[in-house]
């Protein structure tokens, strides 16, 4: 039976609902799944009700934003208990967020007169859409024509992630080890190479003092050799061993030739190492 800890729900920026999502998933033979939505764990009671009546075991899991040397990188959490201060640390994160599309609203008022941070602000959108408020906002005044070619507009608009102050992955692992939860490296491929095993080495080593306590080894995007050095260095380093289709519905199924949905990875529990994580609804040891 195959595993999936990085899926996202129409609680951040998904098409599907937690049930949905927990439906799927025991339809394609997956035993353990997580949701992992950006900056939020609001759709996991409604996860773990749904696969407990499915038989199928997830965990708690959250997509935090955080800074690491230049980049912007996400740290995924898991097995962490619902306490305030991470609680508060997503909180904040999923805050600057949707001051980015505020301030790109805001910013873009004087080159599209159609445009109204006061509009804006009144106006909602149906989450199931996937995506962001932002995004379907300049989709329906006519700025766009399609949901995702707004998000080049937040950096032509000094408003992408490095604009803003999200916190180190230091105190993002730090606030999630404190509620008893490990943090996972995601997507490796995303932010560095693994033709340079020499530098992915030492950003690796630096994550790992930082506080990361295991890496995201099966992932779409990730190469082989991505997947072979990360699954190594895990091995030696004694981390956790994670696999994940980073999933969101029908909201940007396929990036630069690479598709994303649930099954794109399909990894057996054999083949991750999750211990010392406990998963909801489990009949066994991870």
């Amino acid at each position: 039976m195959f595993v999936d800890l990085h899926l996202h729900s129409c609680f951040s920026d998904g098409t599907q609902t937690p049930e949905q999502i927990a439906a799927v998933a025991k339809a394609r033979g997956f035993s353990l799944i997580a949701l992992a939505d950006h900056n939020t764990c609001a759709g996991y009671p409604a996860l773990r009700e749904a696969c407990g009546l499915l038989g199928v075991d997830c965990l708690p899991g959250m997509e935090l934003d955080c800074r690491y040397d230049r980049y912007e990188i996400h740290i995924l959490a898991y097995g962490f208990r619902m306490e305030e201060p991470l609680l508060a640390l997503a909180g904040q994160c999923r805050h600057l967020l949707l001051e980015m599309s505020r301030d790109l609203v805001l910013r873009m008022e004087k080159d599209h007169p159609t445009l109204s941070l006061e509009e804006y602000d009144a106006w909602d959108y149906d989450p199931t859409l996937g995506g962001w408020k932002g995004l379907h906002y300049l989709l329906r005044k006519g700025v766009t024509q399609e949901l995702t070619e707004g998000m080049a507009l937040y950096a032509a608009y000094g408003c992408d992630y490095t604009d803003y102050p999200f916190l180190s992955a230091e105190e993002v692992c730090r606030v999630i080890r404190q509620a008893g939860g490990i943090p996972v490296l995601a997507h490796p491929c995303n932010w560095f190479d693994a033709g340079d095993q020499e530098g992915l080495r030492t950003h690796l080593d630096r994550l790992v003092e930082a506080g990361i306590g295991g890496i995201e080894c099966y992932y779409p995007a990730n190469s082989p050799e991505m997947t072979r050095f990360c699954r190594d260095y895990c091995q030696r380093k004694g981390l956790l061993i994670t696999a994940g289709s980073d999933a969101h519905g029908d909201f940007q199924k396929r990036l630069h030739g690479v598709e994303y949905y649930i099954g794109a990875v399909r990894v057996e529990r054999s083949q991750v190492a999750l211990h010392p994580l406990q998963t909801e609804n489990s009949e066994g040891e991870l």
